[in-house]
């Protein structure tokens, strides 16, 4: 019953201590100042005043993350201060970015806020200055739906 093997299989089974993936937790009345760097997952309730990078981020809404993001997997329910760099990101309706965002596959909540560019990357791997997609709106012939995505107040009359 309380025995030491386990019949998962060895990749089902949560890595330990030796350099592989984990689950680190950054409670809510933590502070760090400086950067994080890990592969693990990690769950961010606290305040970082530092770049962070992880395989697997979970933020929660009282996470402040005051540094650029890189990570595989992001998912942003609190406020990051800072460049954004995730394959797959999600951002909560409570999520806030201040900064520019780069993604491959990006999920935005009804109600969360991105103060900066989005850009779609091809691939995030290397140097920080990999060609980027950015979308921007045209003025062309309904500029009046480009002038909404401008940040803008826009008047529709119907005619």
């Amino acid at each position: 019953m309380f025995s030491r093997s386990s019949n998962a299989p060895p990749a089902a089974r949560p890595k330990t201590a030796r350099g592989a993936p984990g689950l680190s937790f950054i409670g809510a009345e933590v502070v760090i100042s400086g950067d994080l760097t890990t592969n693990a997952q990690l769950h961010i309730e606290g305040r970082i005043d530092g770049h962070v990078r992880c395989g697997t981020l979970c933020q929660g809404a009282t996470g402040i993350i005051a540094g650029d993001l890189v990570a595989d997997e992001a998912r942003i329910a609190g406020l990051v201060e800072g460049t954004v760099r995730a394959r797959l990101l999600v951002i909560e309706a409570s999520g806030r970015v201040t900064g520019d965002v780069a993604y491959e596959t990006i999920s935005i909540a009804a109600g969360a806020r991105v103060d900066g560019r989005l850009a779609r990357a091809a691939a995030l791997e290397g140097d920080a200055g990999a060609a980027m997609l950015i979308a921007t709106p045209t003025q062309g012939a309904d500029a009046a739906a480009a002038t909404l995505f401008s940040g803008e107040p826009t008047r529709i009359a119907a005619e």
